[in-house]
């Protein structure tokens, strides 16, 4: 009945985003799919973090990107699936950080920065560059790891300062690689956002278990 249960609500929750328009049909199922192994493996609590992420992503991003595909879902959400099936509770919130906050940080930046500036220099850019920080972007991101955070607070689930150093570096890290190998065309924003996950979700798990 468990299971049957998760199955059922993460159907619904990855329906309503298809229709609200945030997904396309096969990004759809694909939610549904991490959020049953996430309800499965770590508990219904540890499903609210995905759907926070995908609610205000796309309130954010309002529809001005499209829908989100399945390379983009599985892009910001498929480190985090992985490390939930290991029943690692930091190192996916840790995952899921990283791409909300860096999310948000590029929505709140694009819209409030005048200026923006590349990480590697601090040259100056136009807003929307591949590996461009700005002020209210960085704030925002880092607010976002620090509201995230109480998850793992809630549940006294991981190393609270080891989460804000990890979902930190894994921010700027999406910001480092945007700036060096997007920036020449070998990595695309998807594999650049799936990268950053991956750094800060594997330093959470390597100095947690070391």
């Amino acid at each position: 009945m468990e299971v049957l249960s998760a199955a059922m609500v993460s159907l619904l929750v990855g329906g309503g985003a298809l229709l609200l328009g945030w997904l396309t049909p096969a990004a759809s199922l694909t939610v549904a799919t991490m959020g049953f192994v996430v309800i499965w493996r770590l508990g219904w609590f540890w499903a609210i973090p995905p759907v926070l992420f995908l609610g205000v992503g796309s309130l954010l991003s309002g529809g001005r990107k499209g829908k989100r595909n399945l390379f983009q879902i599985l892009a910001n959400g498929g480190v985090a699936t992985l490390f939930a099936l290991l029943g690692d509770y930091g190192a996916y919130l840790v995952a899921l950080t990283v791409g909300f906050s860096d999310t948000v940080a590029t929505e709140i930046g694009t819209r409030l920065s005048p200026e923006a500036y590349l990480i590697t220099g601090f040259k100056r850019v136009p807003r929307g560059t591949s590996g461009a920080v700005s002020l209210p972007g960085t704030v925002a991101g880092l607010i976002t790891i620090l509201i995230m955070s109480l998850f793992l607070l809630i549940e006294n689930a991981g190393n609270f300062p080891l989460f804000i150093v990890s979902s930190v570096v894994g921010l700027f890290a999406d910001s480092f690689i945007g700036a060096t190998v997007e920036s020449r065309g070998i990595f695309n924003n998807d594999t650049t956002n799936f990268a950053a996950t991956l750094v800060g979700a594997v330093l959470y798990a390597i100095c947690t278990h070391v």
